[in-house]
């Protein structure tokens, strides 16, 4: 495999936001939708024991928000799978792209006050003007914390603060003890300047932390430094994106794209019309609609 760069720009959060959020970002399709929120109504409820997460990732794959917010709650209990933040916020996100809820921030507002995650995402959203107004009682909120999340923050805010030696030992050690957004940020190899996360160090954690399949795709799609591409390569990590259920709109429709005009890749019926739903998620939530209408 050769060697490549994601460029990343800045910090913390904008780690969930630039990594895996912008391919859905960009296509805020639901945006606004009142049919987009009467079908939300419609469909959200608590998950249950019938709802095991490969039933709930078959329907995510499908196109079906109500479904990603129960893999968020799966992710937050750790119900069927590890307790894991940086899971919760990836299926909370993807249900914004699919229509499930209005805004990914929702789901993290409508937590109790004192839920460890809620307080944990709070930090991250605003910790730049924390940092500025109040460093110590933020460091403080985290050092009770006393999870793998929380040692990550503070090593970012130690990083922030010019440390860059011991803020890195702390997201070491946090990524050692199975923090997925440390184990993501260790896969920067060089923290001065502009961050660069390595697409071989990427490969060896996806199967774990499935949304670095969808990093992958950018990567190997878009040019590198030298002008290059490997679009093959990357239609293959955007399908096991997919198969996770958290390929973004970007993705689906380069695999489409790249299919369509002849590329080297494989696509069954209803794979296809699986990308299509994630390129064109309105002509979904019409038929779902209409099928709870009927």
């Amino acid at each position: 495999m050769r060697f490549k760069v994601f460029y990343i720009k800045n910090w913390c959060l904008y780690i969930l936001m630039l990594l895996f959020l912008a391919s859905c970002s960009d296509q805020q399709v639901m945006e606004g939708s009142a049919s987009s929120q009467k079908l939300a109504e419609q469909k959200r409820m608590t998950v249950s024991p019938q709802d095991s997460v490969m039933s709930l990732l078959n329907q995510a794959r499908r196109g079906d928000g109500s479904a990603y917010l129960k893999l968020a709650d799966c992710y937050c209990d750790g119900f069927g799978v590890k307790k894991d933040f940086f899971g919760m916020i990836t299926m909370a996100q993807m249900a914004e792209c699919r229509g499930g809820i209005k805004r990914m921030e929702d789901y993290i507002y409508d937590m109790p006050d004192g839920n460890d995650y809620k307080t944990l995402f709070l930090l991250m959203e605003g910790y730049k003007s924390y940092l500025r107004e109040n460093t110590d009682s933020v460091e403080q909120v985290l050092c009770k914390n006393e999870t793998p999340e929380a040692k990550t923050l503070i090593g970012i805010i130690t990083i922030d603060k010019g440390d860059t030696i011991s803020g890195i030992s702390m997201v070491k050690e946090a990524a050692e003890q199975g923090c997925t957004l440390a184990e993501l940020l260790m896969t920067v190899p060089d923290w001065k300047g502009v961050l660069k996360a390595d697409a071989a160090k990427l490969s060896m954690i996806a199967d774990r932390i499935p949304i670095a399949y969808s990093i992958l795709g950018d990567l190997y799609y878009e040019p590198d430094e030298n002008g290059q591409t490997d679009k093959k390569f990357a239609v293959e990590y955007y399908m096991k994106a997919e198969e996770h259920a958290v390929l973004g709109r970007r993705g689906a429709e380069r695999v489409l794209d790249y299919y369509k005009n002849g590329g080297k890749v494989r696509l069954t019926e209803d794979d296809v019309n699986r990308l299509e739903m994630i390129v064109h998620p309105k002509r979904y939530e019409y038929e779902m609609i209409d099928s709870i209408a009927q």
